[in-house]
């Protein structure tokens, strides 16, 4: 539409202007001398007025209705950037909000706020260091992403005697699953100072939610250029601490990202450019977001 109105502004503009350029230099109007032919003049001021001035009275309306169209366009990405820091308001009380108990038995406290993404980090490379044991032991052969999604429905739907049928179905897919999980879950009883089976689902779940909607509340905007999406995702990515972003990682990885990575969401607003190398305990994020990362460009 704005094109559209862009093209007929332009289109008249020019009929006009060049219109104007050849009635004023027309022979019978156009002369050296400083003597005025009122007659004539009388003329010239009726063709000009009905002619070139219906010309601008058109280009007029039609840059009316393209002040309208734009005023129109601006309200509606002001309601959307208004919506999406809403969201990111909300992603920073939800955050605040956190309280989690540490998963080491003998240290009594809880950690709060993003501290809280510390103690989600060490849950998941305990598992993931329990999970790459059994897969090198018994030679499942497991790839990393494999190795990644076992270890994340793990973490985030937790692990005991009694949850173990639960898990099963979500693992089922994977050859030896049963056993896979009857071993894990022995390890996990092994170091029971540790609380590596408990669920995160409560805590994540809605943080996650919140984030894909926001992403995709910009990415579907209409309205919106690609830079201007661009700089509104990357004043959401500055939120993130390195702890946020480690679990991002690997959430987004597993199984949970698949509407992120069928979006493209990581790759084309660099979600996760600012972790730091080597922080993925042995996974290369580049490996599975070729992005340029943050430590690249300095």
């Amino acid at each position: 539409m704005k094109k559209l109105l862009t093209a007929f502004i332009t289109i008249f503009a020019l009929i006009g202007f060049i219109s104007l350029f050849f009635v004023i230099f027309n022979p019978k109007y156009f002369n050296t001398s400083f003597s005025v032919d009122t007659e004539l003049a009388s003329k010239f001021g009726e063709f000009f007025g009905g002619y070139i001035g219906t010309l601008f009275s058109i280009l007029s309306v039609l840059l009316l209705i393209y002040s309208i169209y734009n005023q129109n366009i601006e309200a509606k990405k002001t309601e959307s950037r208004n919506h999406f820091f809403k969201m990111i308001d909300y992603h920073n009380e939800n955050v605040r909000s956190l309280s989690i108990q540490h998963i080491d038995l003998d240290k009594d406290y809880k950690s709060d706020g993003r501290r809280a993404f510390v103690v989600f980090k060490i849950q998941i490379h305990e598992l993931l260091r329990l999970v790459e044991e059994i897969n090198k032991k018994n030679n499942y052969k497991f790839n990393q992403t494999e190795i990644i999604d076992i270890t994340y429905i793990v973490f985030f739907f937790g692990i005991d005697s009694g949850w173990i049928l639960f898990i099963k179905e979500k693992l089922k897919k994977y050859p030896y699953h049963e056993a896979l999980i009857e071993e894990l879950l022995i390890k996990i009883e092994q170091n029971a100072h540790l609380k590596l089976g408990r669920t995160n689902q409560t805590s994540l779940s809605t943080y996650f939610r919140n984030m894909y909607n926001a992403i995709k509340l910009i990415d579907d905007n209409k309205f919106l250029s690609i830079d201007e999406k661009k700089d509104l995702i990357k004043i959401y990515r500055a939120q993130l601490s390195n702890p946020e972003l480690y679990v991002l990682f690997f959430n987004v990885v597993s199984r949970f990202g698949k509407k992120w990575k069928e979006k493209k969401y990581i790759t084309r607003y660099e979600f996760i450019k600012n972790i730091p190398t080597g922080y993925c305990d042995g996974y290369d994020p580049k490996i599975f977001f070729p992005i340029t990362y943050e430590e690249e460009e300095l």
